[in-house]
C-alpha cells in the first residue's frame, strides 16, 4: 500500500496539465465570419470560405442586429421568449463568437453584419 500511493499521486501529477489544458481550450473565444445557411431555434449553422459549422444557441447566447432592442422590446411586451430565428435568417452575413466544447460549438454572441434580402412573396 505504501508503494502504490506515491504511484497514484505520480500519475495524477503528470496527468493534471493536461486536464487543466482541456478546461482551458473550453473556454478560450474562437470567432467564425460566414453566410447563414440553416438557422433552427437551437442552431446556427454558417459557411465560410473553406468550411461550415453548426453552431449550438440557447438562452445565453447574445443576438446583436439591427432592430434587434426594438424585437426584443415587442416581445417583452406579449410575454414571448426570444429565439434565434427572430433575429437571424438564411442568407445574413454574420460573426460568431463561440466556445469549442469538444463535440459542440457553442455561440456566445451573434452579430448580424448585413441582413439578408427579405424573400418576394
Amino acid at each position: 500500500m505504501k508503494r502504490v500511493l506515491p504511484l497514484i499521486l505520480g500519475v495524477l501529477l503528470f496527468a493534471a496539465p493536461s486536464f487543466a489544458q482541456d478546461k482551458a481550450d473550453a473556454s478560450k473565444t474562437l470567432t467564425a465570419t460566414g453566410k447563414v445557411s440553416a438557422v433552427t431555434a437551437d442552431s446556427v449553422t454558417v459557411k465560410g470560405k473553406d468550411a461550415e459549422w453548426k453552431f449550438a444557441v440557447d438562452k445565453a447566447t447574445t443576438v446583436t442586429a439591427k432592430g434587434a432592442s426594438h424585437k426584443m422590446a415587442a416581445l417583452g411586451a406579449d410575454k414571448k421568449p426570444a429565439v434565434v430565428t427572430e433575429f437571424v435568417a438564411v442568407g445574413d452575413d454574420v460573426t460568431v463568437k463561440y466556445h469549442d466544447m469538444g463535440a459542440t460549438k457553442h455561440a456566445a454572441t451573434v452579430t448580424v453584419k448585413t441582413a439578408a434580402a427579405p424573400a418576394k412573396k
